[in-house]
């Protein structure tokens, strides 16, 4: 997926998972919560994110995840604030049942 320079640059505070193939940053869950922050002052939308896990020093997806769809006719900052609002409630409750350190890999538009 091809990021704004503006999402990118706000997703680039985790930790790259370039090096594995994919485009994208896992964030631990103060790191998410921020960035949902800065993603309310921008209005971008947050379609929906995976959960990774600490394994051996390295993030890798345990299988969880989330998604959140635009609703016909729902104006796009609407949306987004509803995204980011479903996005907020799933970490925030987000319990690993494996008790292992958890980041949030976020799919943005």
């Amino acid at each position: 997926m091809a990021w704004s320079e503006k999402v990118e640059a706000i997703l680039s505070c985790g930790v790259a998972l370039h090096d594995t193939g994919i485009n994208n940053w896992a964030l631990s869950k103060d790191q998410v919560l921020a960035v949902f922050d800065k993603f309310v002052d921008q209005r971008i939308s947050v379609l929906g994110g995976d959960v990774y896990e600490l394994v051996d020093g390295a993030p890798e997806s345990n299988y969880d995840n989330w998604y959140c769809e635009r609703e016909g006719g729902e104006p796009l900052d609407v949306f987004a604030l509803r995204s980011i609002s479903q996005a907020r409630d799933y970490v925030n409750n987000y319990n690993n049942p494996r008790g292992k350190e958890t980041f949030y890999i976020l799919v943005a538009e």
